[in-house]
């Protein structure tokens, strides 16, 4: 059964059935994971990373889709809250423009919270039935599914978990998230997970979730491995680390939130 708001969203414009898509409705959770030794270790941490998370074919068609076929907009915030721009809108800039537009973003940077990374909003896309021929409408619907989601309720220990969110990322040089806690004002985020579907990642190219304590010192860190699933509770202090601007490969993950 699927989450309510995702089961009464208007269906995506019809699209050729790609092997793909086929491939995904058939489910996205590896079934030799043990869910049992997950939970515990999950019961004893807060966080956890799931190596061989979803089916392998599966892993590989989502990187395909993320790495060639999603059009990017650059998420970052400026005075008045979240922004988002094209990859249209930057190129409209100029070189004078776009070094005001990142000494802005830095600005704000060195005083509050900041990100910049490269985002597509999955949920938003499937309910306008945008790009329909993009994989990743068959991943909303699988992350509202029974199976995704009673899997993520045994892992959690959480019942009340009803429905999840996403959003697709790419990192690339420059690209950070500032320190925060993923809490907000409904208080319906009871974990947070990121799919990694990053090949070949190294880890002095920095795109490390790392974990903080109250002093701000780095606790736990996580590489994002290819096919692993990142799960912690929420509220948890984490950041993304910067992404060097030697590093040559883009970090890219589905992420988002189980809710109430």
């Amino acid at each position: 059964m699927m989450s309510a708001e995702v089961r009464n969203a208007p269906k995506t414009a019809a699209a050729p059935e790609s092997p793909a898509h086929a491939l995904v409705r058939g489910g996205l959770v590896n079934p030799d994971l043990d869910l049992s030794a997950l939970a515990v270790e999950f019961a004893a941490n807060g966080v956890l990373q799931v190596e061989d998370a979803l089916r392998p074919a599966v892993a590989d068609a989502l990187h395909d889709c993320l790495a060639g076929q999603v059009p990017w907009s650059l998420a970052f915030r400026d005075a008045e809250g979240p922004r988002k721009l094209w990859a249209e809108e930057l190129a409209e800039l100029d070189a004078a423009e776009r070094a005001r537009l990142d000494e802005d973003i830095i600005d704000i940077a060195r005083e509050s919270f900041q990100f910049r990374y490269d985002s597509f909003m999955m949920v938003t896309a499937y309910k306008e039935k945008r790009h329909p021929e993009l994989v990743l409408h068959r991943v909303i619907e699988q992350i509202n599914s029974r199976g995704w989601l009673e899997a993520m309720r045994q892992i959690t220990g959480y019942a009340r978990i009803r429905r999840a969110d996403a959003q697709a990322t790419r990192y690339v040089a420059g690209h950070f998230l500032r320190r925060h806690n993923d809490e907000n004002d409904e208080n319906d985020r009871l974990c947070a997970y990121v799919i990694n579907l990053t090949r070949d990642w190294q880890a002095d190219w920095g795109g490390l979730l790392q974990f903080l304590d109250g002093e701000g010192e780095v606790t736990r860190t996580l590489m994002p491995r290819y096919n692993s699933l990142a799960l912690f509770r929420v509220p948890a202090d984490h950041c993304v680390s910067l992404v060097a601007p030697f590093a040559t490969g883009a970090r890219y993950a589905i992420t988002g939130w189980l809710r109430t």
